[in-house]
């Protein structure tokens, strides 16, 4: 991106460092600076009018596209600020001009950004910010260095400058996780209503050693997750694990941490859903919470040797109560009882979480000396994973593991056990369509309008299984095995990618690793300052230290481009320089 507005006065650091007593000198040299006033019915007097008024942000028609929870988001966010922030995403001009225009036309202080999409003629777009400091107080807040290389939208750039001029969200993070292990930021919880901050909590009940934030998008900067995750494993120690999830763009980016004695956030990472969106949170939440437990394995086993149905309470299974006792009286009761386990997918990590299941369905079945049936729920109570440890002679038409898969209904771990049993022969338990209470409104009924001999034909036919869900059950097992051999498919397609760009990343940073040795060449051969004060001269080379430190932290293919192009910048300003310290235009 391009580097900010040109600043109203002459200096060359008002746009980072302006201070109130300046103000109104600013505004001035702002107004003699800024371009013809804009036609009122123009979107750059739109903007005006509505910052004017207190809107936060300004989208024109045809401007950049965010997401609507983003938009929110940051008019609740950019409301609350301490330092003002106005923003406006213009659709085409030059951002540059329109930004200064429309901090001359509101006339307050505070920090203006304009962003402009401009297409091309193939269809391709590019975006364009341009931002300007007026009468405030940066507090030493490097912006420029913000708004170069920060990632996402231009309003997730302005979410982030909040928090880059007032400082605010890493103290409330590291305050409130010292006494509850769930931390949701009010903005958040504001404009996002599917996040209910009790809700969200639930599943951490008892859960002493793991600490969670839920946060807008903070100030971009290097490392900020290790800064994040070194507050939530604070209070919870080397056995402690954390979950930092950030608003950025269209959901939730998760970043798992984890002390020395805890699971790695490599393993913890694997268990969780991409970007959930907000209606997704609960769901990646719960299959966290089951991943960081711990016990599930040494719970299931220690329930199982004296019951035949253990349900862990982070599974988010829909068995209840009533159901839970007539299914493990049903297993139980069979020549050859069978004991079941449902837990939550995260279990597998206390086995090695390699994708081995059978060591799942192994370690749960230590000590025990009957047939054991694992099933494994994600955060949306669906069935995951079934392993199963053993077998039985006394069955139908399936041996113990076929009967299981015959019996999988993915959306429901009740239907899939009752779904087993009545596969192996013992006839459902439950009944296809019971109401998961255990009552009457699900039973299967036969309508008032047949007679006596239907009703007698109809309940034999149920008997029988010509009405019923077997083959239902089979046809969907086998669809949903079809879909799943997809998603591997696709999932090795998608490791294949990664590895790619991984390699092309790498490519790039070595490139830029040069780029960066080369600009160093160039400023020890710089021409002395003579026009400018060697001041100006340090800001070369502060960014040529950034530069160095960025592109080794850059770990991702947006970033390591993104240096690229500061780099190229770089070395036109040094350019520049060395022409004004010689007496030539500088060509800027």
């Amino acid at each position: 991106m391009p580097g900010p507005a040109a600043p109203a006065a002459g200096s060359a650091d008002a746009h980072r460092s302006a201070r109130p007593a300046a103000a109104g000198a600013l505004l001035l040299a702002l107004a003699a600076a800024a371009p013809a006033p804009a036609a009122a019915d123009s979107p750059v007097a739109e903007a005006v009018e509505a910052l004017s008024s207190g809107e936060g942000v300004y989208v024109a028609d045809g401007g950049p596209e965010v997401s609507a929870a983003t938009l929110d988001l940051a008019r609740v966010r950019l409301a609350g600020a301490e330092t003002p922030v106005r923003g406006a995403l213009l659709d085409g001009g030059d951002p540059e001009r329109a930004v200064q225009a429309i901090a001359e036309g509101v006339g307050e202080p505070g920090l203006y950004v304009a962003a402009a999409e401009e297409r091309g003629a193939t269809g391709g777009t590019t975006t364009t910010v341009s931002w300007t400091a007026v009468g405030i107080d940066t507090g030493g807040a490097d912006l420029e260095h913000h708004f170069a290389f920060s990632g996402g939208n231009p309003v997730e750039q302005m979410v982030g400058a909040v928090d880059l001029l007032d400082g605010d969200l890493l103290p409330a993070v590291r305050e409130a996780v010292r006494k509850d292990p769930v931390y949701v930021h009010p903005d958040l919880a504001e404009a996002m209503p599917a996040l209910d901050p009790g809700a969200l909590a639930a599943p951490f009940e008892g859960l002493d050693g793991t600490r969670v934030a839920v946060i807008p998008g903070p100030a971009d900067t290097s490392g900020y997750e290790e800064e994040y995750a070194e507050a939530l494993l604070e209070p919870v120690g080397e056995e402690g694990t954390a979950l930092l999830a950030v608003w950025a763009g269209d959901g939730f980016r998760l970043t798992p941490a984890s002390g020395p004695d805890a699971p790695a956030p490599e393993e913890i990472g694997t268990m969780l859903p991409s970007g959930p969106e907000p209606e997704g949170l609960q769901a990646a939440l719960n299959q966290f919470a089951g991943a960081v437990d711990g016990n599930t394995v040494a719970d299931a086993r220690a329930a199982l040797a004296e019951d035949h149905l253990y349900v862990h309470p982070r599974a988010g299974a829909d068995i209840g109560a009533g159901d839970r006792d007539e299914l493990d009286a049903a297993l139980a009761g069979r020549g050859e009882p069978i004991r079941v386990a449902v837990l939550p997918a995260g279990a597998r990590l206390e086995v090695g979480g390699d994708g081995d299941d059978q060591a799942l369905a192994d370690a749960v079945a230590q000590g025990l000396d009957e047939p054991v049936v694992v099933y494994t729920l994600t955060g949306e109570g669906g069935i995951d994973r079934y392993p199963v440890h053993g077998s039985v002679s006394d069955r139908g038409d399936y041996d113990l593991e076929t009967s299981v898969f015959f019996g999988l209904d993915h959306e429901s771990a009740r239907a899939s056990v009752d779904g087993m049993l009545e596969n192996l022969g013992d006839g459902a338990v439950l009944g296809e369509d019971a109401a998961p209470s255990g009552g009457g409104a699900g039973a299967a009924a036969v309508p008032p309008w047949i007679g006596g001999g239907a009703a007698v034909l109809t309940a034999l036919l149920l008997s029988l299984g010509l009405i019923g869900s077997r083959a239902r059950r089979r046809a969907q097992a086998e669809r949903e095995e079809e879909r799943r051999r997809v998603e591997r498919e696709e999932a090795e397609t998608m490791a294949e990618l990664k590895a790619e760009e991984a390699a092309r990343t790498a490519e790039i940073q070595a490139e830029n690793d040069r780029g960066i040795t080369g600009l160093g060449e160039a400023l020890a051969q710089a021409e002395p300052p003579s026009a400018d004060p060697v001041e100006v001269f340090e800001t070369h080379l502060k960014e040529y230290e950034r530069l160095k430190e960025d592109n080794g932290r850059a770990g991702d293919i947006d970033r390591v481009i993104a240096v690229r192009g500061r780099i190229g910048q770089a070395r036109d300003r040094l350019d520049r320089w060395n022409r004004r310290q010689r007496g030539e235009p500088d060509g800027g």
